[in-house]
């Protein structure tokens, strides 16, 4: 069986240093740098990776949680997202989809981040996905991430430097 190689597109706001402009968009958790003034930044993990395949599935279990939140926020919540695999042919792409509403049993959202292997999507683009098959959700709650099991897993393993532009450029923070 071979082995595909995943992209997760997760957030990843950078100061814009040489040639790196920042793609802002209307919500911080999907927002996405632009590297080399066309591509988004891409976390290309292998389909083995058994600490995203758990977070995955933490995701996948706890997304009730997600559902209550996002039909009856409290103050301060805000930025529902989740994140949607999409598939063409070997290809798989994990795409944030934000302005996320639910109902008959499916989210659905506009495509938030500039998909780089999937042809013929487009940002924008109003998609539904069912909750079983999604790979993370995410919200803000007074300023801090409440889910995002994929963003947690990548977050930790950037270096001193990347993690530190992420939190000063976040509009929230990242906690155990």
């Amino acid at each position: 069986m071979k082995t595909a190689r995943l992209k997760l597109l997760i957030i990843v706001p950078l100061l814009a240093l040489g040639g790196c402009a920042t793609h802002h968009l209307e919500h911080p958790v999907a927002r996405e740098a632009i590297r080399d003034g066309k591509n988004p930044e891409c976390f290309h993990i292998k389909s083995n990776d058994l600490e995203i395949r758990n977070a995955v599935l933490t995701a996948r279990k706890s997304v009730g949680k997600f559902i209550a939140a996002l039909q009856h926020p409290s103050p301060g919540q805000r930025d529902f997202e989740v994140k949607k695999p999409f598939v063409q042919g070997t290809e798989v792409e994990h795409i944030w989809l934000s302005s996320v509403t639910y109902s008959g049993g499916h989210f659905h959202g506009k495509v938030d981040n500039r998909p780089v292997k999937i042809k013929g999507l487009k940002m924008g683009e109003l998609v539904s996905v069912n909750p079983t098959e999604i790979s993370d959700w995410a919200y803000v709650d007074n300023g801090k991430l409440v889910g995002g099991y994929t963003i947690r897993l990548l977050h930790k393993d950037l270096s001193p430097e990347r993690r530190k532009e992420l939190e000063k450029e976040s509009r929230f923070r990242i906690t155990n």
